[in-house]
């Protein structure tokens, strides 16, 4: 079993209620607002509910499936002899939505980005607590965001369910919660976004979770006041 300390100080969740409302990206001004996706917007919703206006910070943005919708789009365009924007294709790429968030912000901090299949957020927390640990002057904040992939892309994958979205800060240095959180080999099929919602859960009540999927299992404990 190998483990690490995730050192939450705030976090921010976006999506677990069907009515949930129209995430809120007023921050961003209106020419680059514009061309921000749905995900887009979750992600950079909740990140920024974890930071301070002009504030400085790590940015790990994670997605499993990233700006799925905008390469379909692409790639149909393509099938039918048209030629794609080049905006669009800049911004189908992973680390569009880093890179609009640190534009918006004038913020020039190192930004990473994660894809890891049904496991991306566990291992983006894996990495945000990595980076937290080596420069513990900085605040680092991870941002996860994923939504149902196109009807395309259902015969081969038809999950998440729901567009949903994750920010936790971490600041290695002053955390109101410190997770424990350990993986192994274990047996389990959860479904990918119930680690989110099950870790947004243990963060608000110090309780213990586990999530299973692919032949592994992660296990975490919440220390702390929240």
């Amino acid at each position: 079993m190998e483990s690490i300390v995730v050192p939450v100080s705030r976090w921010a969740t976006w999506g677990e209620e069907e009515a949930s409302a129209q995430p809120q990206v007023g921050f961003i001004e209106p020419l680059v607002r514009r061309r921000l996706s749905f995900l887009d917007r979750i992600a950079l919703h909740v990140a920024n509910a974890c930071v301070a206006e002009g504030e400085q910070v790590h940015l790990v943005f994670a997605s499993r499936h990233g700006e799925l919708a905008r390469s379909a789009e692409l790639l149909a365009q393509l099938a039918a002899g048209e030629l794609p924007s080049p905006m669009s294709f800049s911004l189908s790429v992973l680390n569009a939505a880093a890179g609009l968030y640190g534009i918006a912000r004038k913020d020039r901090s190192p930004a990473t980005a994660v894809s890891s299949g049904e496991a991306t957020f566990p291992l983006a927390l894996v990495e945000g607590a990595a980076q937290a640990q080596k420069n513990p002057d900085a605040t680092v904040v991870v941002a996860f965001a994923d939504e149902p992939p196109p009807d395309v892309y259902k015969s081969v994958v038809d999950s998440p369910r729901n567009a949903h979205a994750i920010a936790v800060r971490l600041e290695a240095r002053k955390p109101q919660r410190a997770v424990d959180l350990s993986w192994s080999e274990g047996e389990g099929d959860d479904a990918p976004e119930e680690m989110v919602w099950r870790f947004a859960r243990s963060l608000a009540d110090g309780r213990a979770g586990s999530w299973s999927a692919n032949g592994q299992r992660w296990q975490w404990r919440a220390h702390g006041h929240a």
